[in-house]
């Protein structure tokens, strides 16, 4: 929110406002974040009207307020998700006592961009990724003398054997790890993780290298050692203050940690440290599907299923995209069935 009108409103806008964001929390369902990026776009309308009532809305207004926003130069994801929004605030603010006689409902359908701006809110940026060789050279660069840096290893090697999600490698459980048949898999369960779409899924681990998976399986027996039950999170927060000899402890709690920020935290140091940019936790999805790409299509769908993918669509779409070097090396491998033109 701009300082110059971080002060400003429309006391019978925000009662409205206050009215609408009961309606999305108790009729849509939308979560408290999903609630306020909601009302910080339809302040930015606000902020077009001068903070004017909603009843100014018509089809003039609409044209006008679409050429601003293409006009402040933000990007097309941003002005698609905006209009969007605004959208349903009024088809919603139409239907209210004291709006149905002033807001027209054909104009809000002019609230609307164009097929290629719409495509172009919705193309992506490629999404870097490591390899598995930078991925295990950074784990196996880690120390592991303190307890937090035993946490640490076994935390990115778990995320290396299995792809989670970032709020699900914070939220993880003690029991969510298991073994069956000798094969390693996480069992996500939205009822003892933050999981998204609380979806239920087998997490199957890849076949890595024994170092990884000890670092975690240890990791696990030392839990368990003092005492760690089934219900406790598998990366608790760890405090560290001064002992009354002046002298640094770590004290480890059965507290889950607060928030994905030490996620990302603990693995910027990590591939800091072996030399590597950081790329987010999230990008190991994406290794591990360019990795499966390369396999059989049967070690594909196993992936497709450990990533909660409905369809291998959806698992191509989101996260296998071949490097344009990769694709060079594809092709030029290609053997073709004919003659050469002579």
């Amino acid at each position: 929110m701009k300082k110059e009108n971080h002060h400003q409103f429309n006391a019978a806008n925000e009662r409205i406002k206050y009215r609408y964001r009961i309606h999305i929390r108790r009729s849509l369902k939308k979560d408290e974040k999903s609630i306020i990026a909601a009302l910080k776009h339809i302040r930015d309308f606000e902020i077009f009207i001068g903070f004017a009532n909603f009843t100014v809305f018509n089809e003039a207004v609409a044209d006008r307020y679409i050429v601003h926003m293409f006009n402040k130069q933000l990007s097309a994801s941003y002005i698609n998700d905006n209009i969007r929004i605004l959208k349903e605030f009024l088809q919603w603010l139409e239907r209210q006592r004291g709006y149905k006689s002033k807001i027209n409902y054909n104009h809000i359908d002019y609230l609307n961009i164009s097929t290629n701006q719409k495509n172009m809110a919705k193309a992506s940026e490629y999404k870097k990724s490591y390899i598995y060789d930078q991925i295990l050279k950074a784990i196996r660069l880690m120390a592991e003398q303190t307890i937090i840096q035993k946490r640490d290893k076994a935390l990115i090697s778990l995320q290396a054997l299995s792809g989670l999600r970032i709020s699900e490698l914070r939220t993880i459980k003690m029991k969510n790890l298991i073994q069956e048949e000798g094969n390693y898999f996480v069992y996500v369960n939205p009822k003892d993780m933050v999981v998204k779409y609380a979806k239920t899924r087998h997490a199957n681990f890849l076949p890595l290298t024994k170092d990884i998976m000890n670092n975690l399986l240890n990791w696990k027996d030392y839990l368990l050692k003092i005492g760690f039950k089934d219900k406790d999170p598998l990366f608790p927060r760890i405090d560290c203050k001064f002992n009354q000899f002046n002298l640094l402890e770590s004290k480890i709690t059965h507290e889950q940690l607060k928030s994905n920020t030490t996620i990302r935290d603990i693995f910027k140091a990590a591939f800091n440290g072996a030399g590597y940019e950081y790329i987010r936790p999230h990008s190991f999805r994406h290794t591990l599907v360019r990795f499966a790409e390369k396999q059989s299509p049967e070690f594909l769908n196993a992936v497709r299923q450990s990533l909660s993918h409905s369809s291998i669509n959806t698992t191509f779409q989101s996260y296998g995209q071949l490097s344009e070097t990769e694709q060079r090396n594809r092709i030029a491998t290609l053997k073709f069935n004919f003659d050469p033109i002579k």
